[in-house]
């Protein structure tokens, strides 16, 4: 829920209650988390953002001397309070990228235990299950030359047998002698992307490597997403490479039209056709949303692009920019 300033009201009292009881809550789940893990770290940050949102909207100034505190809330959390079911939304899907494993994101989400701790906080859950991309595929008659999904056996062999300090591409190449993106999806008459990964050459420039499969797929994440917010559910989309943010965001923009979007990523993801070194659309959807690209690519006919404003996107944790990425 988007936070701005307006008059302390009855309603921005009752936000604030709500925000200090999901404080509280937080901080029960973090006493409860295993000591110095990144989910005890994350979870008591989230806490003390929301204390001092908590304080600055009663007007306790919590920050240094001499700066003023905020006054009041803006609706705060008014939306939340007529949301209160979350939509699980799993889209396994990886072929906008060339490392495998991605699809498997939505499986250990939920076998790390993602519902009982949106539970806790106070929500409901609803899980729509796993989008089916490949009989999406079928339907639309494109021929593809592999099949989706690593084996869920596979993941957790690579959780037991790794405990994670390989990532999973890397684990499947060493242990079992799998060649990477073998088990990805292409279109037969598109450039694979393991032939990339082998070309000495860069991809011809305008080029978006399997754009007409990644339109489509993006395509029914955005549809899967636009039903679940205009049903007024807390669209919780896990993916995935994050192709998929070109369709949850331009989803969520067509139901609330003044989005704004929080990227918290270590990449930008804001290449276009014209500046990617790789051509894999999984590194441009945020320049997509925001309209920079010269020209449409196949297969996102249906898309809106520029429906995101620059000033409506902010990043937080950005290390890894290319060396023509937003220019």
């Amino acid at each position: 829920s988007e936070l701005t300033l307006q008059n302390m009201s009855d309603n921005g009292q009752r936000d604030v209650a709500e925000l200090e009881e999901l404080t509280r809550r937080i901080k029960a789940l973090a006493r409860n988390t295993p000591d110095d893990t990144v989910l005890q770290t994350s979870l008591m940050a989230a806490a003390t953002m929301l204390t001092k949102g908590a304080a600055r909207a009663l007007g306790r100034d919590l920050s240094p001397v001499g700066r003023r505190p905020s006054t009041a809330f803006k609706g705060s959390l008014s939306a939340l309070r007529s949301m209160r079911t979350i939509r699980f939304i799993g889209a396994p899907f990886c072929e906008g990228q060339n490392l495998d494993g991605a699809d498997l994101g939505p499986t250990a989400l939920r076998e790390a235990g993602l519902q009982p701790l949106a539970e806790m906080l106070g929500w409901s859950w609803e899980d729509a299950g796993d989008l089916d991309f490949a009989a999406e595929f079928e339907r639309l008659g494109f021929e593809v030359s592999a099949p989706h999904h690593h084996p869920v056996e596979l993941y957790r062999e690579w959780v037991g047998d790794s405990g994670m300090q390989d990532n999973f591409s890397t684990w499947v190449r060493r242990r079992k002698g799998i060649a990477p993106g073998t088990l990805r999806r292409t279109v037969s008459h598109q450039n694979p992307l393991e032939a990339l990964e082998e070309e000495a050459e860069p991809p011809p420039k305008e080029e978006v490597v399997n754009a007409p499969l990644i339109g489509a797929g993006v395509r029914l994440v955005y549809e899967s997403v636009l039903a679940s917010a205009a049903a007024g559910r807390f669209a919780l989309t896990c993916g995935g490479d994050h192709s998929i943010a070109a369709g949850s965001i331009c989803a969520l923009h067509k139901v609330y039209p003044d989005l704004g979007v929080i990227w918290i990523d270590a990449h930008a993801d804001a290449n276009t056709p014209r500046t990617s070194p790789s051509a894999h659309y999984h590194g441009m959807p945020a320049a997509h949303l925001l309209g920079w690209f010269d020209n449409g690519i196949d297969g996102f006919e249906w898309f809106e692009p520029g429906c995101l404003s620059e000033n409506r996107l902010p990043y937080i944790g950005l290390r890894g920019i290319d060396a023509e990425e937003g220019g």
